[in-house]
């Protein structure tokens, strides 16, 4: 069975690039012993060795390195890219061997190293707009990602200046934050912008692209506002569980999924996704949508007498907007 690990180029030090080892079932015999031949492939990614679980071949999940979701998240997408290129070969009888992988590996991951971008005044700009074009990231945060790209437009025409990788400094985030202010942002709408504009530095910076750390100072933070966390208590829920619904099926259904997105914390996202063959010895195994990470949940009560009442076959979701409004019918 194929499988990809990734390990430090640089073991010891301060800062080590990233390759992992793609074992497809390659081998020769040495000796009259098989010896399997992994393609070995480097990435972009780099980190420091303090952080790097060698065991998982992945960030470890610290507080002295707060990006490990993003970082983790990122390596995953390069396992499933790698994996998927190596099925889809194998589907159309391609003889494999390092050197086809290999190439076919550079025509996915060095599409942005063979672009030219000879404008150094658009050279920004040009990269957003190919790191979001190429992103393997949810549709939510890609349309994050394009509204932060159209800010950034606007803000050019408004300034008529155009923006550099250098220009993205202390001064430049004042402006910019005072732009969204001046747009009636609420300050949540305006960190996860900062967020988003943060993301494209140090993904641009991981690439060589340039040497500006200024968004990394502590003044480049990201803006944020007191909101009421609103939360339902267990007899709550559990009034709800009981609710006669019989007579409205798309309120007996929005209530269903509720109670499974409370008693799971799965995001609205996943929760379309769960079917029974994510049902496993008692609990839920699935891989989120958002992280790309394969979570394991145990299996409540209540969520087991939904799925047995539906026959694991559940109801397709509605929208979030719906959803939203029925189940505050429901409530009432």
């Amino acid at each position: 069975m194929a499988s990809v690990k990734f390990y430090l180029s640089k073991p010891e030090g301060t800062s080590s690039s990233i390759f992992f080892r793609l074992n497809y079932g390659a081998f020769k015999f040495v000796n009259g012993n098989k010896k399997y031949l992994p393609l070995q492939y480097h990435t972009d990614e780099v980190i420091n060795p303090a952080f790097w679980n060698s065991k998982k071949g992945e960030a470890k999940q610290i507080s002295k390195f707060p990006q490990y979701p993003e970082f983790n998240a990122r390596l995953n997408n390069i396992r499933d890219v790698a994996l998927n290129m190596l099925r889809k070969l194998k589907n159309d009888g391609i003889n494999l061997s390092n050197d086809v992988l290999r190439k076919e590996l550079d025509a996915i991951f060095k599409k942005y190293k063979d672009q030219t971008i000879k404008s150094t005044e658009m050279e920004l700009m040009s990269f957003i707009q190919h790191f979001i074009k190429t992103s393997t990231k949810t549709a939510g945060t890609k349309k994050n990602y394009n509204q932060m790209l159209k800010n950034l437009q606007e803000y050019e025409q408004q300034k008529k200046t155009k923006l550099t990788f250098d220009r993205i400094d202390i001064d430049f985030y004042n402006e910019f934050v005072l732009f969204l202010q001046s747009k009636n942002y609420s300050p949540n709408t305006v960190g996860t912008r900062i967020k988003v504009l943060k993301t494209f530095m140090n993904e641009a910076y991981e690439r060589n692209l340039h040497k500006n750390m200024d968004y990394k100072k502590r003044a480049f933070s990201k803006p944020t506002e007191d909101t009421k966390n609103i939360y339902l208590n267990e007899s709550e829920l559990i009034a709800i569980y009981k609710l006669d619904l019989s007579n409205n099926k798309k309120y007996d259904n929005v209530r269903d999924w509720f109670l499974i997105g409370a008693y799971t914390g799965l995001r609205y996202s996943d929760l379309g996704r769960l079917s029974k063959d994510n049902i496993k010895d008692g609990s839920i195994e699935i891989k989120t949508k958002k992280t790309s990470k394969n979570v394991v949940i145990p299996l409540h009560t209540i969520v087991k007498s939904i799925l047995e009442k539906h026959n694991y076959d559940l109801p397709k979701v509605i929208s979030n907007q719906k959803f939203n409004e029925y189940i505050k019918e429901v409530a009432q």
